[in-house]
């Protein structure tokens, strides 16, 4: 094969376009892949122009001059078929290869055109959705930072328009009729209109835009509000403005606001993506706002709840000092009475006991729930205070039908001893109300390693394995016999625990099913200052005082009246405050015994009227109340009581204080 055949072979076998034109810029000869570019027959191409197949406006000449001028040339460029079908290319041209012939190699690149514009549209795909993501994180945390709503609206309609590039957002919340709309925050709102836009409400009514978002809950907006019929005119009057998007805020798909996006000059129109942002926004304002109305709604109850345990609390324990204090003066005048006299004294104590137990409990349980319990921890000696909780139990005859062991080795923890024999007491407790008589129960006390353990095990009725993951649930307790003796309020175990839980221990059961009885177990963590320093006992002063009731309860003030001259005191008694601070100033006693919820002169007051006279500074002020909680210890401190006693109060706590 010649060298000309050889050339000829491979122009025809080129697979990219290959077109030779004369100094006219004539075809002369195209090669087959020419003409599947160009869409016609090399018959049909030769005598054709290459202008022919460009778009209109292209400065032909000029290129083509500059072309000759360089010899060579190489670019991009859109050629356009005869059926109007526009094909990218690459071009390589040389000037005059042979004598008044020029070159020209074109490669179809719509495929790679194609590719690279799907990768922008992807990649203008992800930025929206990392803006997106953006925004909503931004949303997300201003949702979580605050739970004031108006502060939260302002948030979010700042974060609205950072994301669309508004000049003002105002949030909007629906009135009761649902006929208009009041601002409730606002982003960006010039000074000069600040007034209007706080006392100026958008109405719903003949605004055909608002209808149709309240109606089809979507974004509605118009890029020209001074045109658009469906715009309130007065509305436009009062913010005038060109551009603006509406979109509403749901709770359970009932509209309750909305934000109102804002362009003072600009004619905006949206995108589906910005639409489906500010849309979802609105819908997290709708959660927020729901979740907010719930919380204040739960914030509230348990307002009112504490409310209600605190003077639950007070209205129980006022009978029951009453009655315990009238008992223990019963027993001072009565010391030769027969045994079953004694023995009746003997029951209401108990059962006065129980009841104030039960009422501490039930007031604990609510406080640690809320975490409002405050722990004064020290050096406590675990074994000590189990065997003095054992022997209390053995005192008190609860325990006379069972037999009752105690094993126990030096553990020191540091804990708060009134809460650590709480839940001594209350193990115990448990043990034996569900023992029956003749039954035992153990409790031992050891280290472990770093940890002190105590164990209370009875062979009582046990746990069945359905009850045992929750028997530490709030008023949980194991299947009762009808006749219910062993009976109570199911708070006991789940109060231990927490109080366990907050010294930094666990507690857990064990049982091995019914009429296998069951274990409990305390850990706390070991306290490395080591045992407890002794306590030095000093000689008390038992010397007879004058000593001042103020008590508006008329039983609690004579039996405290009673068992206080019964032991040699002398005693004055008043029931309301100012009478109180009367007698406080008249005859300066030692002591005076107050109750916090008095007539005329609150306790809280009459301890600073006393405090600040001349008897205030040598007399004794102890208060006497139904009121326990941390801010009542609190408040009684401040007003200058020396000591804060709940009632009922036991006559050897008193007696210690007197002395």
């Amino acid at each position: 094969m010649s060298t000309q055949e050889e050339s000829q072979a491979l122009f025809a076998a080129a697979r990219d376009a290959v077109l030779i034109v004369d100094d006219a810029r004539t075809f002369v000869d195209v090669n087959p892949a020419a003409c599947r570019l160009l869409g016609l027959s090399a018959r049909e191409l030769r005598g054709r122009r290459f202008e022919d197949f460009l778009e209109p406006g292209v400065d032909i000449d000029g290129a083509w001059q500059r072309f000759l001028a360089g010899g060579e040339q190489t670019g991009e460029l859109r050629v356009i078929r005869p059926d109007g079908e526009i094909r990218h290319v690459e071009y390589s041209a040389t000037a005059r290869f042979i004598a008044d012939r020029h070159l020209a190699i074109l490669r179809d690149v719509a495929a790679r055109k194609r590719a690279e514009a799907e990768r922008e549209e992807l990649a203008h795909r992800e930025q929206l959705r990392l803006r997106e993501t953006e925004t909503l994180l931004a949303v997300s945390r201003a949702l979580g930072s605050t739970l004031d709503p108006t502060e939260t609206m302002r948030r979010l309609a700042r974060e609205i328009a950072r994301a669309l590039g508004a000049d003002m957002v105002g949030a909007y919340q629906a009135d009761a009729a649902g006929d208009s709309l009041w601002p409730v925050a606002g982003y960006h709102v010039p000074g000069e209109m600040l007034d209007t836009f706080r006392r100026v409400p958008i109405p719903l009514k003949n605004h055909r835009a608002l209808e149709e978002a309240w109606t089809v809950g979507r974004a509605v907006w118009s890029d020209d509000i001074p045109g658009d019929r469906r715009v309130d005119q007065g509305i436009r009057q009062q913010f005038p403005h060109q551009s603006d998007l509406f979109v509403p805020i749901r709770i359970k798909e009932q509209p309750v606001g909305g934000f109102f996006v804002i362009w003072w000059r600009a004619r905006r129109s949206f995108t589906e993506s910005e639409l489906r942002l500010v849309e979802g926004i609105s819908d997290l304002a709708g959660v927020f706002l729901e979740n907010a109305q719930l919380y204040r709604e739960m914030a509230e109850a348990n307002r009112s709840k504490d409310e209600f345990l605190a003077t639950l609390s007070h209205e129980l324990r006022n009978p029951l000092g009453a009655i315990t204090t009238a008992v223990a003066g019963l027993e001072r005048r009565e010391r030769g009475a027969d045994a079953a006299t004694a023995r009746l004294r003997q029951i209401i104590h108990r059962q006065t006991r129980h009841l104030a137990r039960l009422v501490d409990d039930l007031l604990d349980v609510a406080r640690a729930t809320a975490g409002k319990i405050a722990l004064d921890r020290r050096a406590v000696d675990l074994s000590e205070t189990a065997a003095s909780c054992v022997g209390a139990l053995r005192e008190s005859g609860r325990a006379r039908r069972h037999r009752v062991s105690f094993k126990g080795e030096a553990a020191t923890v540091n804990a708060d001893p009134t809460r650590l024999v709480q839940i001594v007491t209350n193990m115990l407790d448990n043990a034996v109300k569900f023992t029956p008589s003749g039954g035992t129960i153990d409790v031992v006390v050891f280290r472990d390693g770093q940890e002190a353990v105590l164990r209370v095990s009875d062979s009582g009725v046990g746990i069945d394995s359905k009850t045992l993951p929750r028997v530490f649930d709030l008023f949980v307790q194991a299947e009762q016999p009808m006749h219910r003796s062993a009976g109570g309020l199911g708070i006991g175990l789940t109060l231990s625990r927490r109080l366990v839980e907050m010294h930094g221990g666990t507690m857990t059961a064990a049982s091995e099913g019914h009429g296998h009885g069951a274990t409990f177990t305390v850990r706390l963590p070991v306290d490395v200052a080591g045992p407890p320093p002794p306590v030095a006992v000093s000689r008390t002063d038992e010397r007879s005082r004058t000593i001042l009731i103020v008590e508006d309860n008329d039983d609690a003030r004579e039996a405290l009246h009673l068992l206080l001259e019964s032991v040699g005191h002398r005693v004055l008694t008043a029931g309301d405050g100012r009478h109180g601070l009367d007698l406080a100033l008249h005859h300066r006693p030692d002591v005076v015994l107050i109750d916090l919820g008095l007539p005329e002169l609150d306790g809280y007051e009459l301890a600073r009227a006393i405090r600040r006279s001349a008897t205030g500074t040598t007399v004794k002020l102890i208060a006497i109340t139904g009121y326990g909680q941390a801010a009542d210890l609190r408040r009684s401190k401040d007003a200058g009581f020396d000591e804060h006693l709940v009632k009922p109060v036991s006559e050897s706590v008193l007696s210690r204080l007197l002395t």
